[in-house]
Parts: structure tokens; sequence; C-alpha cells
């Protein structure tokens, strides 16, 4: 990229995913030519990452705005008049909830999951809070060819409440779950899925929402959740971002899933997230 932008630089942060971009300011609207380049550095890396980008509520969302229609408000808090900003604050807020501490893909619940987010670090503990992600496409590619015929032929079915049921129920009673959940019934997803953009084939997998797989007994979709889950969290596969004040993690959704390192005790964490509807099913 350096060579298509003089005033942008895009650097790799690891073998698996991710680099962190300079040059450009995220409260500003972006130019066309600005635009063009950041798509197809976020298709490329998967996840871009920028520092000292000090943002507003509108202007992070109006940024979010150039890559697809945004996410409305749910049962996760948001902002005060800016109903696409979902508020995530650590301890206060989601103390008893918190279940992302396992490898997810945000809302793969949805029938149509979320394309990407935008997270922007407001108040970040100077020790710990790392956020990892993992390249799905390689997590596909790295399988053996026995392995990838037997992935591409399931049906994962992914559930909001397959993790967090009791501390759900516990929180917001059991009117509120019942609501909650006729919101987002499990849905069933290929466990191999082809992104609708780049064309390449990716395991689309989420430790903290998959619960079973179709076409699997009880044990045997055990046994293979359980090797899926040590697959995805193999070093080679990821890179791992550590949060300044102001910092920015821009990912897209259909082809990683991510962690968040909750390392960091009681101390404070405030971040706003806005994400960018999904326009296609897995498929």
């Amino acid at each position: 990229m350096r060579g298509e932008s003089s005033s942008f630089i895009i650097r790799p942060m690891s073998g698996g995913c991710g680099a962190e971009v300079s040059g450009v300011d995220l409260s500003k609207p972006l130019k066309k030519r600005e635009k063009i380049l950041l798509e197809k550095a976020w298709l490329e890396h998967q996840v871009l990452f920028f520092r000292d980008q000090p943002l507003t509520p509108e202007e992070h969302v109006n940024f979010a705005k150039n890559f697809g229609e945004l996410q409305g408000p749910g049962y996760m808090p948001t902002l005060k008049d800016y109903p696409n900003v979902y508020v995530q604050e650590y301890p206060d807020l989601f103390k008893g909830i918190v279940s992302d501490v396992d490898w997810h893909i945000d809302a793969s619940f949805l029938e149509k999951p979320l394309k990407g987010a935008v997270l922007y670090a407001i108040d970040v503990p100077e020790t710990g809070g790392d956020t990892t992600w993992v390249n799905l496409y390689e997590a596909y590619e790295s399988l053996s060819d026995s392995m990838k015929d037997l992935c591409s032929n399931l049906t994962a079915v992914h559930d909001n409440f397959h993790k967090n049921l009791l501390s759900v129920i516990e929180t917001y009673g059991s009117k509120g779950y019942e609501m909650a959940r006729k919101a987002t019934p499990p849905r069933e997803h290929p466990l191999v899925c082809t992104h609708p953009e780049t064309g390449k084939k990716c395991l689309f997998y989420s430790e903290l929402m998959v619960s079973h797989f179709k076409e699997l007994s009880a044990d045997e979709g055990k046994y293979l959740r359980s090797f899926l889950i040590d697959h995805i969290k193999k070093p080679e596969l990821a890179c791992r971002f550590k949060w300044e004040n102001d910092s920015v993690a821009f990912w897209d959704n259909r082809c990683t899933a991510h962690r968040g390192i909750f390392d960091f005790g009681e101390a404070h964490r405030l971040m706003h997230r806005v994400a960018i509807q999904g326009e296609t099913k897995p498929n």
C-alpha cells in the first residue's frame, strides 16, 4: 500500500492476520481513494488497527457507515442518543454476564451474521486487556484434506445462550430471557463457508456460540468441538493487539474470530463498538 498512497502506510502485524494503519484521520470523512485502499487492506488483512484516533460517537458512526448499514440496538446497552454505539464497560456494566472470553464470531447466531465491527478504546488499563483475532481462512487451509472433507459436510448450530444461559436468566429474569430467546433463536450455518467478496473458504467456527453439529451425535460433536477449539487457538493463525486510549480495531467478522483477554482484574475498561449489518447468509 505504501506505493499506492503517499500518506497511507499499512504494516502487517503478524503472519496470521492483522495490519496497523497510519496516515489516515478517521475523524474526518474518507476521501474516495482512502476508502478504496482501506477496504482493500481490510479484505486482505482481515483486521485493521489504528492508533491515536480520538473520535466522537458521531465520528465513530460515520466511519463505520463507509462500509455498510449499521447494526441497531439489541439487548446490550447503547450510548444515549446513539443507538448504533454499543457500550462495553468493565467491570460494572457486564459483571456477571460476560462470556466472550471464549473465541467467537460476533452475532453468528443471526441469519446474516455481522459483516464487521469497529471497536474504539476510550479508557483502557495500562496493562492487560488485549484482544486476539484468528484467521479463519488459514484455520480451514491448515486442516488435512480428510478433515476439510468432514467439516465441509457439517452444519453448525449457533446458539446465543449456549454458554451464558444461567447468567442471562439471573441478570434479566425469565421473561427477559424469553424475549431474548424469541429475538435470537438458534441458527444453522455451514461449518465451512465461502467469503462473499474474496471467494475464499473459511472455517466458520465460534467456540462461544456453536452448541452442536446437526449431522453428528452428541459424543461425536463433543470431540470435534474440542479439536476445533484447540485448532483455532494456534498462535500461527492469530494476531494480538495491545489497546491504548484512542486506538481502533476494524475487523471482518465473516472470516475472523476473536477473544478478549480478561487479565486486568477490576481495572476500568471502557470501549465503544459500532457494528456493520450482515448482507449475506453464510454459505
